[in-house]
């Protein structure tokens, strides 16, 4: 068999091997539980926001002034009585909040802080100031009014393309890789440490070149990533359209954030940059010996770091850092599609990206197939990484 065919066997063979569907559907059946479970119960803790909060204040308070806390809180009105008894019986025993007013303004006596309460209140009270004020001043609302008018600016860009749908988009796509590397790792390490411990790898690197086995983990492996990516993409689609309905807006809608250019350019940027960490993490895991012990098993979470470090695209897509990690072979797979989508780049600039990230992925599997080849020839303690690199060269 020639070296095609024989990559296809390996990578099918890997996707077979992880990729179940009873268990993908098992696996959303019980994310779609939790979610449920945390929507109602978030609701249910909430609920009782909903109310009204208690306030007591004394019945020779301004009438204005209670109309204007009327809306926003329970006000109940007590008769003007010691102060001191007021507070021990309103906030002592009853856990109640008290509002009374003096020379300097307004004093509130609660059992304990709550700062909803506080936002609500402050804000009744600044207007009920304000409200205050200009009566004394003799000022009419549509006087203050125009006087705290902001100015008028018409804004004109050049490039318009600075969508919020595209940004989201963006987003969630590189979320979606984040997923993918997530699983990318606990099948590649499973995958090669497991087999390097059972002895298997041996036998069969007798029959086929590393570099097929190699390249078929990587392929099967990342088929697998992406079959779980088109999942949860449904279900992102599924869940968006749900949204839509619930909130009265028009399913519709959901079609402005499916924006097909971005779509069309982030697919070969991430299917490549999945399977340069797939050709990273096959590399470090065939290095590693015992994965209990090993202390490059912290090597796996790298991508983690790298994918993250895309979203500071967001904050300044056309600084040198957002440049540099769209170009940048690690971080160029999630960073170039996130600027594309919210600032200007030149065709130029994505076509040299690419095929940066390409010759990239072309270098890694070859350096991960000769790691392959060199580990599986040392036994007993764990290689380092001085005597793989040496050992690379000499064979």
């Amino acid at each position: 068999m020639n070296y095609f065919h024989q990559v296809i066997i390996v990578t099918f063979w890997e996707y077979k091997r992880f990729f179940k569907p009873k268990n993908e559907v098992l696996g959303v059946v019980v994310m779609l539980l939790a979610s449920m479970i945390f929507y109602f119960g978030t609701r249910y803790a909430m609920s009782d926001q909903d109310e009204k909060p208690a306030l007591y204040v004394f019945q020779n308070l301004d009438s204005q002034l209670i109309d204007k806390l009327m809306p926003g809180f329970n006000v109940e009105l007590i008769s003007p009585e010691d102060e001191s008894s007021v507070l021990d019986e309103i906030v002592l025993k009853r856990k109640g909040q008290l509002l009374l007013v003096n020379d300097q303004g307004f004093v509130l006596h609660a059992y304990k802080k709550n700062k909803d309460v506080i936002r609500g209140l402050r804000t009744v009270l600044d207007n009920y100031d304000r409200s205050m004020a200009m009566d004394s001043l003799g000022l009419s609302k549509a006087n203050l009014d125009y006087l705290l008018k902001p100015s008028s600016i018409v804004e004109s860009y050049v490039y318009s393309g600075n969508s919020r749908n595209r940004v989201l988009l963006a987003i969630f796509f590189a979320s979606l890789m984040l997923l993918a590397v997530f699983l990318s790792f606990a099948y590649q390490f499973t995958a090669i440490t497991g087999e390097k411990q059972l002895r298997i790898t041996e036998q069969i690197v007798s029959a086929i070149k590393p570099q097929v086995w190699m390249d078929g983990k990587i392929f099967g492996i990342t088929l697998t990533g992406l079959s779980s990516m088109a999942i949860y993409s449904l279900i992102g689609i599924v869940g968006g359209t749900l949204y839509f309905q619930f909130t009265d807006m028009p399913v519709s809608g959901i079609l402005d954030y499916l924006y097909l250019p971005s779509i069309l350019l982030y697919l070969p940027f991430a299917l490549t940059g999945i399977l340069i960490w797939n050709a990273i993490l096959a590399a470090v895991a065939s290095a590693i010996t015992d994965p209990n012990n090993s202390g490059k098993s912290s090597l796996m979470m790298m991508p983690v770091l790298f994918v993250l470090a895309s979203f500071l695209v967001i904050r300044n897509p056309d600084s040198s850092m957002a440049i540099f990690l769209s170009w940048f072979p690690l971080t160029s797979a999630t960073s170039m599609p996130m600027r594309w989508a919210i600032t200007e780049v030149g065709v130029w600039q994505l076509i040299g990206s690419f095929v940066l990230l390409a010759t990239t992925f072309y270098l890694l599997r070859k350096l991960a197939a000769k790691i392959f080849r060199v580990s599986i020839l040392i036994s007993g303690k764990e290689p380092t990484w001085a005597e793989i690199i040496r050992l690379s060269k000499e064979t």
